[in-house]
């Protein structure tokens, strides 16, 4: 049966990062020169530093809350994004990072602090990004709870399989620059975890499968400055548009699809 229960939306609270993004783009006559921004915005020297001289970028990696925080820089992007650490262990299915309110908190904090160092380029574009998931017991409740979230999607939680609903809900900004438009693109799926046990013998390595798995409601945000608009975003009003990317992140998470 064909069941749409608009109303069973989950609490904020539910959600969980596996992953947060910022992406710059600098403006093409922009120099992208590190000067000491993870010592800037973390107050000591990254734990690992890779220099890409023929590609003419870096990346810089530390421990940042229950995960690691990435800066990775091209002559045409940068990329500001928390990542699971490799030690940590999956107690209860899929690899989280931590609440999303509560870590997206924290992640604002330091996005702001680079967004308004001196040595932050002149920036084009940027854009909000995350994954997030909630747990759920099987893929028809996972179908259920997606459908609180897209009204325009009919699902039959019972007979569907492979779900993947993506939409762009364009919005023109509010914080009053010119022409500049929102795109809140947004990509909805039920996410299935199967474990696998590894056996170790004298003579041979061998799997075997473990009778769990683990689902999950999956939600990706890309919420970002249309690349239609080619001046560069006033630097006084930066942190304003990455406020708003993160609240209309923050609106989808909370009511579903919107127009």
């Amino acid at each position: 049966m064909v069941t749409q229960d608009r109303g069973n939306r989950l609490p904020i609270a539910a959600w969980e990062a596996e992953s947060l993004r910022l992406t710059a783009f600098p403006i093409p006559a922009a120099p992208v020169e590190d000067v000491g921004w993870w010592e800037s915005l973390m107050g000591e020297p990254p734990e690992v530093e890779v220099v890409r001289r023929r590609e003419g970028g870096k990346r810089m990696e530390g421990a940042f809350e229950h995960g690691r925080l990435v800066i990775q820089t091209s002559p045409s992007r940068i990329d500001l994004l928390t990542i699971l650490s490799p030690e940590q262990e999956a107690t209860s299915g899929f690899l989280k990072i931590g609440k999303f309110e509560q870590i997206l908190g924290r992640f604002d904090e330091v996005m702001n602090r680079w967004l308004t160092l001196d040595s932050c380029p002149d920036i084009q574009r940027i854009a909000f990004g995350a994954v997030l998931l909630s747990p759920v017991d099987s893929k028809v409740s996972g179908y259920r709870q997606l459908a609180a979230y897209l009204p325009s999607v009919t699902i039959d939680p019972e007979h569907s399989t492979d779900l993947f609903y993506q939409i762009n809900h364009p919005r023109e900004s509010a914080t009053g620059i010119p022409d500049l438009k929102i795109n809140r693109l947004s990509k909805w799926s039920v996410a299935q975890l199967s474990t696998v046990g590894l056996v170790v013998e004298p003579t041979r390595i061998s799997y075997h499968d473990v009778p769990q798995s683990y689902l999950a409601c999956r939600l990706e945000l890309d919420i970002n400055t249309a690349a239609e608009r080619r001046e560069p975003l006033p630097r006084e009003t930066v942190s304003n548009v990455w406020q708003e990317l993160l609240n209309l992140g923050r609106e989808i998470v909370i009511d579903g699809e919107q127009s």
